[in-house]
């Protein structure tokens, strides 16, 4: 098959949203896009309920939501204000949480358990060895089986939510006798394990060796709100540097807005070399 047979459909209405809640994270990880940013915010709790309030009217249910795109969510002291709010009003919609698991105390846990719609938590935990971990982290190797217990004790609570263990893979950073572990380790302990290429993303020091004009799923399927209303399609663009927009107050409009339709374009005729970030990324 050849690249340029594979093109994708726009559907009516996202299959994701990402709010970008917070820019904030307390782990340090050197392959995270959050570092290739200089945005630094919160979303107003305002503009949430208005989203959320927004995408309700839909006729089709959001199939997920994800309250946070690259920093660490239960930063925000409204955390569970905010899982409760996207609860009551997108009851029919997933909610999936990315975390390092630092900060999930059990009284935090207990917290989450109750929001019903809670169905998914991935674990960033990025390493297998002690040294790899607080090297890579930032955070003590003891913070590894305090996550372990976190999933032991969600999984009593709510045995239905899924669980995940995931590390971003880069050789820079870890061997692969340590990915193996990694995935030999976690996969008797949680639901599934992710390992994610860290060189597949868009990142300055990753040399495209073999051009790309495959089309993008991420911008078919996902749409980004950045605290401050900036949109996104991309897994990778932390900056939001691609000029896709601002929320309008009807995200549905703003999911075929001018700029995203043109991107999805350029993707399906096999052009995203036009698009200077899409040109530099593996992405697919």
């Amino acid at each position: 098959m050849k690249q340029t047979e594979i093109t994708y459909k726009t559907p009516e209405y996202p299959r994701q949203i990402r709010l970008d809640t917070t820019t904030a994270c307390n782990a340090k990880c050197p392959s995270c896009h959050r570092f290739l940013s200089e945005r630094h915010g919160m979303m107003p709790i305002d503009m949430i309920c208005k989203i959320l309030d927004d995408v309700a009217t839909w006729p089709v249910p959001l199939t997920e939501i994800i309250p946070v795109n690259y920093g660490e969510f239960f930063l925000r002291p409204d955390w569970y204000l905010i899982l409760n709010m996207i609860t009551t009003r997108l009851p029919k919609t997933q909610i999936t949480i990315p975390t390092n698991g630092s900060l999930l105390t059990g009284e935090i846990i207990d917290k989450l358990c109750k929001i019903p719609t809670v169905k998914l938590i991935n674990f960033s935990i990025n390493a297998f060895f002690d040294e790899t971990y607080e090297a890579f982290m930032g955070f003590h190797p003891a913070t590894k089986y305090h996550i372990e217990n976190a999933a032991i004790r969600i999984k009593l609570q709510r045995p239905a939510i899924k669980i995940w263990a995931s590390m971003v893979f880069d050789p820079a950073y870890q061997s692969d006798l340590e990915r193996d572990y990694f995935k030999e380790y976690w996969k008797t302990k949680v639901d599934a394990v992710w390992c994610i290429s860290a060189s597949s993303a868009n990142r300055p020091a990753k040399v495209m060796v073999i051009p790309r004009t495959l089309p993008c799923r991420s911008i078919f399927s996902d749409l980004v709100i950045g605290y401050d209303g900036k949109l996104s399609s991309c897994c990778w663009d932390a900056a939001f540097s691609l000029d896709l927009g601002f929320y309008s107050l009807d995200a549905h409009k703003d999911w075929h807005n001018p700029q995203l339709t043109e991107m999805r374009r350029l993707h399906n005729e096999h052009k995203r070399n036009d698009i200077p970030l899409c040109k530099e990324c593996t992405s697919a």
